[in-house]
């Protein structure tokens, strides 16, 4: 991570002494559901798909919820299937946690 000047360093160092940083440890224990998996579209190699997921992500005696909707496009290629496009829409977006480039 490259800094033009101190401020931008000093705000790094605050973020991660805080314990609230995404590079602070413990790290989150996380859950990941998926659910309503639903092909759209099939083109050749190209399926797209459209399901639900509900995140459940615990940190420090609080567990977050997170939930959405999940597009995306996979691509067979040779015997795996690749994802070439993904869109995500987050249905709730409120983060209790200062915000750091670990979570970019």
């Amino acid at each position: 991570i490259y800094y033009p000047n101190r401020d931008g360093l000093e705000d790094r160092v605050f973020r991660i002494k805080t314990e609230r940083s995404g590079a602070s440890t413990p790290e989150p224990r996380t859950s990941h559901n998926v659910t309503n998996v639903e092909v759209l579209a099939h083109r050749g190699d190209e399926v797209d798909v459209r399901y639900n997921f509900h995140t459940l992500n615990h940190r420090y005696k609080v567990t977050d919820h997170f939930f959405g909707t999940m597009f995306a496009t996979l691509r067979k290629d040779d015997d795996a299937l690749l994802i070439a496009r993904k869109k995500i829409v987050l249905k709730n977006d409120y983060i209790r946690q200062v915000i750091d480039v670990y979570h970019v």
